[in-house]
């Protein structure tokens, strides 16, 4: 013989089974669509003539600065290749006729890629060409 007072502890044991059940699992998925959260990021690097720094301020925004350190007159132009990755690579013409430095904003379109420790710069210039590695740097 079934009594109705049993029948509905087991129905409010499965219940509260379910309910912490569903709390579990909720803390789990919030755990893990946690996204980290972002710092500002600066590097920096210097070869004999060039001198470049990265200030990444935002999740989906870098900019770089690139500045002639070198002894006599500023090249008009040159030429840049920043490496972020093997298949991230940022490369384009600079002018510095009418700056001392040139600066380059990218967009990312949404939260850029993780920066590795190093990045790897080339510049070219009136027949030379020098490379350097940006590394962490903390603003001064």
């Amino acid at each position: 013989m079934i009594y109705p007072c049993s029948l509905r502890g087991n129905k409010l044991f499965l219940f509260l089974c379910f309910i912490i059940t569903l709390m579990l699992s909720a803390c789990t998925v919030e755990k893990s669509s946690k996204i980290p959260e972002f710092k500002e990021q600066y590097f920096e690097g210097k070869s004999n003539n060039w001198y470049v720094m990265l200030e990444s301020k935002q999740d989906n925004i870098r900019n770089y600065s690139i500045s002639y350190i070198g002894e006599g007159s500023k090249p008009p132009t040159f030429e840049y290749e920043i490496y972020e990755s093997s298949d991230d690579i940022t490369s384009g013409v600079g002018y510095l006729e009418t700056q001392d430095e040139f600066d380059i904003g990218i967009n990312c379109g949404g939260p850029c890629r993780a920066l590795p420790k190093k990045i790897p710069v080339v510049i070219q210039w009136e027949g030379k060409k020098e490379e350097m590695m940006l590394k962490i740097s903390y603003k001064k």
